[in-house]
């Protein structure tokens, strides 16, 4: 076998390696879910697409659409939210990035055609040369690339679940918000029918301006604090449209409650072990570290290696006769012997190491003050719950005993409900409070909590008939005394 034939089977062959099959981008962006799916828990629903463009459309069938609980808005978050197609689009160039380290550079072809200025004849040169200093460094670029693409997995997989979270806290924030928006109007009705009353005992005298003002104000108050509350509702409402990447006219709607919180039954070195192995932040660190090692290794490694090429050349001289053979060209490693190189791979790796240590203590830290909010939360709610209400509702109770003993006005007792409306309210955002402080620890462990194997949308809810089951009028039992004429 002549030498131009064994040539052309060692280039083929080069070829060959270096057009290896690709990796389809489905599978890619596929492999990045299950990092989510196995740290939220979230098999994608069959319908949520499908939902979601409805949805988007405003195409959906109200009386067929179910109310959305806080694992359906993310599932179609994931379907929707133009973060997704960001997080995809940044994947698709990662993946081109390593299509491209996997492949050796096009080879070169030289051609050239002289024509002496004096006699006969065209001096023809032909050469075809490769860089055989790719082709070592091959397998170190192909491996840095699979190993940055997968770092650059792990990293788009924790933005998908920090928008999880972001979709949870926002759905929690919505549903409170109605429901306060709803207890407020309740109330609203309850001050109305007291104002309405109080001006017909007015008409009739039995009571006077004053009583009747400070109920009147008492009912313009409630209807402010009412569209306050609903001006409220509507922009957690839009918030959590957006999320969503649907509008928030459509036809769409949350569940109407709270779930009710639970006890907090795991320790601080649960959640820090927990952490450890879900933050995929911290794991796209670790193999950013990894790379940064290994890419210090061949720097010192081909620290003499430069530009290698390898080519054939045939050159037709005037005369008619043809030269061919090898040729090869390298540069000498005098000037410059990598040194840079070895310097920037260096800095690059103690730089990802001051990253990861960083970041493994915001973890930890973020891990511990997450469990000290939720705790503080449910120590809130469960105060709200066993002593604050109870109390209100008792003040309210006794302080219409002292009114009908005409031992306290009608004012005191106004004020007495109004506080007990306003510990409601703030009864609901505890509850909220509580929820968003879970969600947020779950961001700070990188997925579920420990205790999350109960679905918290199947727990017991907390509405507001339960803690306002009616909101009744004020009476002075100073109108009863003269009320022959009153209805």
């Amino acid at each position: 076998m002549q030498f131009p034939d064994r040539f052309a089977l060692a280039a083929a062959a080069v070829f060959a390696l270096a057009g290896c099959a690709s990796l389809p981008p489905e599978r890619v962006n596929r492999a990045t879910m299950d990092l989510v799916d196995a740290r939220r828990g979230l098999a994608p629903a069959p319908t949520a697409a499908s939902v979601a463009g409805e949805l988007a459309q405003g195409s959906a069938d109200p009386a067929s659409m179910q109310a959305l609980s806080a694992d359906d808005a993310i599932r179609i978050a994931f379907h929707h939210n133009p973060r997704i197609q960001l997080a995809y689009a940044r994947l698709g160039i990662g993946l081109a990035d390593l299509e491209e380290a996997r492949r050796l550079s096009n080879p070169t072809f030289g051609f050239s055609r002289q024509t002496p200025s004096h006699g006969p004849g065209t001096l023809i040169t032909r050469s075809l040369s490769v860089e055989f200093a790719e082709l070592l460094l091959l397998p170190a670029r192909t491996r840095y690339a699979a190993a940055d693409l997968e770092r650059l997995q792990h990293t788009v997989a924790a933005e998908l679940l920090e928008l999880a979270s972001d979709v949870e806290t926002a759905w929690f924030q919505s549903v409170a918000a109605a429901q306060v928006a709803a207890m407020r109007q309740a109330v609203a009705r309850s001050a109305q029918t007291s104002a309405d009353l109080a001006q017909r005992y007015f008409d009739a005298g039995n009571i006077n301006r004053l009583q009747l003002e400070r109920e009147r104000a008492a009912s313009t108050q409630a209807r402010i604090d009412a569209l306050s509350a609903d001006v409220d509702a509507m922009r957690t409402r839009s918030a959590l449209a957006g999320l969503l990447g649907l509008n928030s006219d459509a036809n769409w709607a949350t569940l109407e409650q709270l779930p009710a919180p639970t006890a907090v039954r795991f320790d601080q070195d649960a959640l820090d072990a927990l952490a450890r192995a879900q933050r995929l932040d911290l794991a796209a660190a670790q193999k950013a570290q990894a790379m940064r090692e290994d890419a210090v290794d061949v720097a010192r490694r081909w620290r003499w290696l430069g530009a290698v090429d390898f080519g054939y050349e045939s050159e037709q001289e005037l005369d008619g006769n043809s030269n061919r053979g090898p040729s090869m060209a390298l540069s000498l490693p005098i000037f410059n012997q990598g040194q840079g190189a070895i310097l920037r791979s260096q800095s690059a790796l103690a730089g990802a190491r001051a990253e990861l240590d960083a970041l493994t203590r915001s973890v930890r830290h973020e891990a511990r003050l997450g469990l000290d909010r939720l705790r503080v939360a449910y120590d809130i709610v469960a105060r709200y719950r066993t002593d604050l209400l109870p109390q209100r509702e008792a003040i309210v109770a006794r302080s219409q005993e002292h009114v009908n003993f005409m031992l306290m006005g009608v004012f005191e007792l106004i004020a007495a409900k109004q506080d007990e409306f306003d510990a409601y309210q703030h009864y609901l955002e505890a509850v909220r409070d509580y929820w968003i402080a879970r969600a947020a620890l779950k961001r700070a462990v990188g997925g579920r909590l420990p205790d999350d194997s109960a679905d918290p949308d199947a727990q017991a809810p907390v509405g507001i008939e339960a803690i306002l089951p009616s909101a009744p009028a004020v009476t002075d039992p100073h109108q009863h005394h003269h009320s022959g004429d009153a209805p």
